[in-house]
């Protein structure tokens, strides 16, 4: 008995946040008259700084401002955005929540929302862009961001709402189709996720990460030519896409194309080779060609690189039960079980 998990990433969401300080700062381009000159001569300087991405030079500037005015909150925030841009996020995470407290600022709550996303920390994220919405920050970057934190908070409709206020605001991103058809896609909105994948290469057409989702929803309807197609669009744009290889060898093993699979396999294995995904594929398409040896050092590769890969246990023991040792494979799918895959509790009962 034969029982083989594949697995394919849909590799949806490519986050860069470059430029965002440039674009989030307070930016006065002449003093403003203020009781202390020399607080705003250190914070019109920071901005200077800013604006020529001299990020360390802008907190020096943005920290001499506050030493003279401890409670100038654009100079507490444009430093919070300077620290975001240096990947101190944690040092911005508390110049956004010291200026917070002193003054409430719908753009405060944008630039810690971004910081704790750059940490991964998507609910706390998501808590401070909906607060600088409420606090009155109507802007399409921060729906944009609001819809990916929902989409990784698994918050798939509220995900296509925010993205659809951003899509409002600005039509031209690529980008903010693409994501909203990721989250349509997860809610089974298959053609819905093709129409704005199809839009965002519209706008893009070298977005590669759009040919490769919208070759992922074609491969749900079943349409594998398609899918293999796009696959091959997106790879053509980025060589190096193991995702989008892998992915193209998972289409593959529905056309019974096993060499076509084994080849995008070592691809994206070349390419990255700690890649486990690809090493779990391989092995099945070395199963479906009875090259059980060969399969078996596949799904070991897997193990070896994730050692909590629970489908790689699952199909070694599958490949051990086909060469007939089969404590072997009670052991791999007690293992599987264990890391959370309940039907190999069937396969263990079979030789019990």
């Amino acid at each position: 008995m034969t029982r083989l998990r594949l697995i394919s990433i849909a590799g949806t969401l490519l986050i860069s946040l470059s430029g965002m300080a440039q674009n989030a700062v307070n930016k006065d381009s002449t003093l403003v008259v203020a009781d202390n000159q020399e607080a705003e001569v250190a914070f019109n300087a920071g901005n200077d700084f800013v604006a020529q991405k001299n990020y360390q030079e802008a907190i020096n500037s943005f920290t001499k401002a506050l030493s003279v005015n401890p409670k100038f909150t654009k100079a507490m925030v444009n430093r919070a955005f300077a620290k975001s841009e240096m990947a101190d996020y944690s040092g911005a995470i508390t110049d956004f929540t010291m200026a917070i407290e002193l003054e409430e600022s719908p753009v405060a709550y944008y630039g810690r929302g971004l910081a704790y996303f750059n940490q991964n920390n998507s609910s706390d994220a998501l808590n401070d862009f909906e607060l600088a919405i409420k606090a009155g920050y109507d802007e399409a970057k921060v729906y944009y961001y609001a819809g990916v934190a929902n989409f990784e908070c698994g918050n798939y409709e509220e995900s296509v709402n925010n993205l659809t206020l951003s899509i409002t605001f600005d039509g031209n991103n690529a980008q903010a189709y693409n994501d909203r058809g990721s989250a349509k896609r997860m809610k089974e909105d298959y053609d819905g996720a093709i129409a704005d994948y199809q839009q965002a290469i519209k706008i893009d057409p070298k977005l590669a990460t759009a040919y490769n989702n919208l070759a992922s929803a074609l491969l749900k309807k079943g349409n594998i030519d398609d899918a293999i197609s796009n696959y091959g669009l997106a790879i053509g744009l980025d060589q190096d896409y193991v995702i989008a290889y892998n992915n193209r060898a998972r289409a593959k093993f529905e056309k019974n194309d096993f060499d076509g699979m084994i080849a995008d396999c070592q691809k994206a294995v070349e390419i990255n080779p700690n890649y486990a995904y690809a090493y779990n594929n391989m092995g099945i398409a070395q199963m479906k060609k009875k090259d059980y040896d060969a399969a078996y050092q596949s799904f070991s590769k897997a193990i070896q690189v994730n050692e909590n890969f629970a489908e790689a246990y699952l199909n070694r023991g599958s490949c051990l039960e086909m060469q007939r040792k089969f404590e072997d494979a009670v052991a791999d799918w007690r293992m599987a079980y264990k890391l959370g895959i309940t039907k190999a509790r069937n396969y263990i009962s079979f030789y019990e």
